[in-house]
Order: C-alpha cells, then structure tokens, then sequence
C-alpha cells in the first residue's frame, strides 16, 4: 500500500513538474535583435484591392540570383548579402527596425521603412505596399 501511494506521489509530482512554463520561452521580437539572423527570400505574394486574389510571383520575380541570395543582418545593423559565385551581385550595407519598420540598403534588396506584416522567429513578411491596394509581401525566411 505504502509502494502504491509514494508512485502516486511521483506521477503527480512528475505531471505538475511537466506543466510549469519555461523561463527560457522564445519571444518574436520585431526588433534588430530578435531579428537578426541569415535569410533568403523564399516568396513573393502581388496582392490586389478585393475581390481579386492574392496571386505567388516568386517565379516571375526572382532569378536563380536572387534566390541564391543571402541576407546576413547583423546586430551591429550592418548586413552583408551574397549570392553565388556566378551571380557577382555581393555587398555590404545597413538595416535597421524602428516601430516595426525594417530598412534595408543592399546590392541584394533596397527600400526604407517597410511594415513588417509577419515574424515568428524563422519567417519574416516585409509588405511593399504600391497604394490602391496593390503591392507586395516578401518572404525572408531564416537560414
């Protein structure tokens, strides 16, 4: 009896001990730190005003260039983009994030405070949005 009640302890010991939240969680913070990290792009979405539907372009907008891509955002807010031997586009510049806007100036992608529409740490979605509804949401997802 007594064997019975000190496993009976145990396993609830053990599921209490399973259940507790750890300290170490990761947080998705769309800020140069939580971001920093070695992407690619990986898809590009047109969107349109409604009722048209969002439409993939990754093919018709990315050569085998940019795909090969790299983006190294450092936390020093420099970035450093390479690609292939055979593609030459490599480089150097800046990044940064301000109120959930990212900047990028580099030979791969160049724009400035674009709205980040998406981040769960292995995932960015920067939108590039042309007006009237129109634009685009880039893809960069984490090496």
């Amino acid at each position: 009896m007594c064997m019975k009640k000190t496993l009976i302890a145990l396993f609830a010991v053990a599921a209490f001990a399973s259940c507790k939240k750890s300290k170490d969680s990761v947080t998705c913070e769309v800020s140069v730190a939580g971001i920093a990290g070695n992407y690619k792009i990986t898809k590009v979405i047109a969107y349109f005003p409604s009722p048209l539907p969002d439409q993939d372009v990754t093919a018709s907008i990315l050569d085998d260039c940019d795909k090969s891509g790299v983006y190294q955002l450092k936390s020093d807010k420099t970035i450093t983009y390479t690609e292939t031997a055979s593609c030459g586009n490599d480089g150097t510049g800046t990044w940064d994030v301000v109120s959930g806007n990212i900047s990028i100036s580099s030979p791969g992608q160049s724009f400035t405070s674009l709205p980040v529409s998406g981040w769960d740490c292995g995932t960015l979605v920067i939108n590039q949005d042309f007006g009237t509804g129109t634009g685009y949401k880039l893809y960069f997802t984490k090496q």
